[in-house]
């Protein structure tokens, strides 16, 4: 166990060498020194082991003495994209700032609760408030995952009193107890289980040079990008891009994108 433990500390630091000769230029021994915790002689020897795989697409710069790649460096050890980057830029401490939100609540014990008749296929009894009724009302649920929908989290389980398959905020649900019988299983959840495509597109409305900025960012290839989900998340999706089938009213350079596909909306089904 040691040994394994030894060869995955390894291959992290030998990852994170790369990581920066790939997002900043350049790597010495002294950020694996104050990342890592290791001597100077680890050090030395991790950026061998890495220079060994490496040979000649990367440099050594005497003046900075530092270690450069060269135009020939290609990362073989890190899947390179924004994601990664944001990441590990932030866990580094460098300059990566994410837009706040309000803070939405979920009690630990809650989600304890809802986590054990998960991982147990049991169901649970829940107090839920709504706005119709605030003070909440005794559900009996079998959740079966968690959904986060880009600013709050979800369960998705069988609501046994509405008998149908049906999304929960998380920070609605008072308490989760009285762990019960065998939950349904999620297979018999037919939205959760059918995947879908959206195709979306440049607004209509924008102009042919705005158009190709829209699908430069957004990736698109032939004017548009497919975006394959899980039908019980098209509501969220459509939610978060405003595409309510009235995009196209709005003001091009706000709206900039629109559903091509809009015979999929019917499959969004509100709770």
């Amino acid at each position: 166990m040691p040994r394994l433990l030894r060869k995955w500390e390894v291959q992290e630091r030998l990852s994170d060498i790369e990581r920066r000769l790939y997002w900043t230029g350049s790597v010495g021994r002294t950020e694996l020194m104050e990342r890592f915790g290791i001597s100077p002689q680890q050090a030395s020897a991790d950026l061998k082991a890495y220079l060994s795989q490496a040979g000649d697409t990367v440099r050594f710069n005497a003046s900075t003495k530092r270690y450069e790649p060269t135009a020939a460096f290609t990362p073989s050890l890190i899947t390179p994209s924004v994601e990664h980057y944001v990441a590990w830029a932030g866990e580094v401490g460098y300059a990566v700032e994410i837009v706040p939100r309000p803070h939405r609540t979920a009690d630990p014990e809650v989600l304890r609760g809802l986590a054990t008749a998960i991982h147990q296929q049991r169901s649970v009894q829940i107090r839920y408030c709504s706005l119709t009724h605030p003070q909440g009302t005794l559900r009996r649920i079998s959740p079966h995952s968690l959904v986060f929908n880009g600013y709050r989290y979800h369960v998705r389980a069988y609501c046994h009193q509405r008998e149908d398959f049906r999304d929960f905020v998380l920070g609605r649900i008072i308490t989760a107890a009285d762990i019960g019988g065998p939950s349904l299983d999620k297979s018999r959840d037919e939205a959760w289980n059918t995947l879908i495509i959206a195709r979306i597109g440049p607004h209509p409305g924008l102009t042919p040079a705005q158009r190709k900025v829209i699908e430069t960012d957004f990736d698109m290839r032939h004017g548009e990008a497919l975006v394959r989900m899980r039908q019980a998340l098209l509501l969220y999706f459509l939610d978060q891009f405003n595409l309510d089938g009235y995009e196209t009213k709005r003001s091009a350079e706000i709206q900039q994108i629109v559903l091509l596909n809009s015979e999929i909306r019917h499959l969004a089904k509100p709770d």
